[in-house]
Order: C-alpha cells, then structure tokens, then sequence
C-alpha cells in the first residue's frame, strides 16, 4: 500500500504571520515531499479581510501562488480557519483531485516523517474503513506517554486541530452537514467539523501518535508527563506547539 498516493496534506498558514509555515517549509515539509506525498501550504486572502465576498468568489474560490501554495478565497486572519482549513480544501479536493483523504495539518505542529507514514499504513491496514482521524480533544484520561488508538464517537469529542484525516465521505458529509452556529466558529474548524461527525455517527480514530500539546505550551495538566517528539524513542508522530523550536528538534532527531 503506498500511503502517500492516497493521502493529501495541507498546512494551515497564513500571510500575515508566515513564520510558522516558514519554519515547516525549511524543516519537515521537503523530507514528507521527499518520501513522495504532495503537501500543499494553505493560506487567506488578504483582500477578503477588508472586502464583502461576491457570488463570483464562491466560483473562483481558490488560486495556485505557487505549485506548492494554494491561497483561498477567504479570510487571511483567524475568522477564515474553519474555510482554508476545512470547507474550501474538501470542496477543491473533492473536485479536483483524486485522493481519497485529506490530512490537515497546523502550522505550528511538528511533523516526524517516518513515523507519519507508518501511523497511516498502520491505520489503513487495521481500520481500512477509517474516514476520520486525529487526536481526540478533550483528552478521555488515556496516557499521553501510550500508544493508543480507539474508536470515539461522542457528543463534544473532536479531533484537535493539531492534526486530523477525513475520507472523501466524510468531506462529502461535512460539506452538507457542517454548521457555523456562532462567530467564534468560524476560528474552530476542529469543533464543527467534529459535531457534524458525531451528528452523523462517523467515529473519530483517536491516535495518540498525535498530540495536541507540548513542553513548550500546555493546555491540560499530565501528572505522567508530557512526551517529546525530539526523543528518539518517542512515538509521537505530530506534536502541537512546536513553531520556534523545529530546527532544534529535526537537528537533535537527524533528519
């Protein structure tokens, strides 16, 4: 099975605060792009921040800067993640390509090639039937130190923003059935899509190999400590919170 025909990434970034998709581009981007998978930065548009959206945008929704760079037409800022991130890529994706799932991935996360891989071959082989993945946010008191994959469909649990999978079906689904109830929505692309899946009893495939948190920012207090994708022993595949500190990881990891 050769994952990375069937796997398409996006990273989420953004005019306006390039650092951190800069950071990935000189660090863990070329050596995924290396391995033969197509990753793709995805950025807003700075006109929309100061402009009211036509008809014709929804047509004309998205644009190559680069063979590596795709820019949407919509919001550069926080008020356009929930459409660079997931609405607009799963309709571009769904009419423009071939691939059967889409990964998306945060700017500020780290990505370890060779373990990414063998997480998708792994899931793939065991859950061939699996259209959503991630990080189960919140955490259900499993160790964040274990290996852990496990089927979750509950009411508030999503897969973090950190990193996340959905199939063609479940993009096709979210693109019907996805809802921005309030503002605020529209910065958490993670939280609507993941209601439209709990909504629609589409389980999420929790992998602990991504985490949503690191030693340089912490959102839940772990008395097992917190593990380190720079470890060489580590099983994390993609950590939260890593921009400033990818060179330093990809040196001592020696990629």
């Amino acid at each position: 099975m050769d994952v990375t025909k069937k796997v398409i990434i996006m990273v989420t970034g953004s005019h306006n605060e390039p650092s951190n998709q800069k950071e990935c581009e000189k660090t863990w981007i070329p050596l995924l792009r290396n391995m033969g998978f197509r990753v793709i930065v995805a950025l807003g548009d700075t006109e929309c921040d100061d402009e009211i959206l036509t008809f014709d945008d929804f047509n004309n929704y998205y644009k190559f800067i680069d063979k590596d760079t795709i820019q949407f037409r919509t919001f550069d800022s926080k008020m356009g993640l929930f459409d660079k991130s997931i609405k607009l890529p799963a309709k571009w994706i769904l009419n423009e390509t071939d691939y059967e799932y889409y990964f998306r991935i945060d700017s500020d996360s780290f990505v370890h090639p060779e373990r990414f891989k063998k997480m998708l071959e792994d899931n793939f082989r065991d859950y061939p039937n699996v259209n959503y993945m991630g990080c189960c946010h919140p955490y259900l008191g499993w160790s964040p130190n274990k290996l852990i994959r496990q089927l979750v469909c509950k009411v508030g649990c999503m897969a973090s923003g950190t990193g996340y999978m959905v199939s063609r079906r479940a993009m096709k689904l979210a693109l019907d059935k996805m809802r921005v109830l309030q503002p605020f929505e529209f910065q958490t692309d993670d939280w609507v899509l993941g209601r439209a899946m709990w909504e629609n009893q589409i389980p999420m495939l929790h992998d602990s190999r991504i985490y949503f948190e690191s030693k340089h920012k912490t959102i839940i207090d772990s008395k097992n400590g917190l593990p380190d994708i720079s470890d060489s022993d580590s099983h994390l595949a993609i950590q939260h919170y890593m921009n400033g500190h990818m060179k330093k990881t990809i040196k001592k990891l020696k990629l």
